[in-house]
């Protein structure tokens, strides 16, 4: 599905601002990447991970028979770090939603 390699980042020239990746580093600190290196971070694994985790969803049904405990480990680590991401990614887009309809009921703007 994405065996062709790496994901290709691209940003304007001049223009490569640090952006948060909400991981966490050996301190706990946040780790913050440029959108020039993305495409070291995004490899062939991620996206089987990726792959494991649509199908899953889209069947409602795990990859091999029997419950969670007869998966892989990497497919249960998988899934379960997805759907947290996949989770706070929802509820950042719901929050902003509600923040547009807040600002046009407030401001009047569509």
């Amino acid at each position: 599905m994405y065996r062709a390699g790496k994901h290709q980042a691209r940003t304007a020239p001049g223009r490569d601002p640090p952006w948060n990746s909400r991981a966490k580093d050996e301190r706990g600190e946040d780790i913050f990447i440029r959108t020039s290196e993305a495409a070291s971070y995004i490899t062939g694994d991620f996206y089987t991970m990726l792959e494991v985790f649509y199908i899953t969803e889209n069947l409602g049904r795990l990859p091999f028979a029997g419950g969670w405990a007869e998966q892989p480990a990497w497919i249960t680590g998988a899934l379960n770090t997805l759907k947290v991401e996949k989770h706070r990614v929802d509820e950042e887009e719901r929050a902003l939603k509600q923040r547009e309809e807040e600002d046009r009921r407030k401001y009047g703007r569509r």
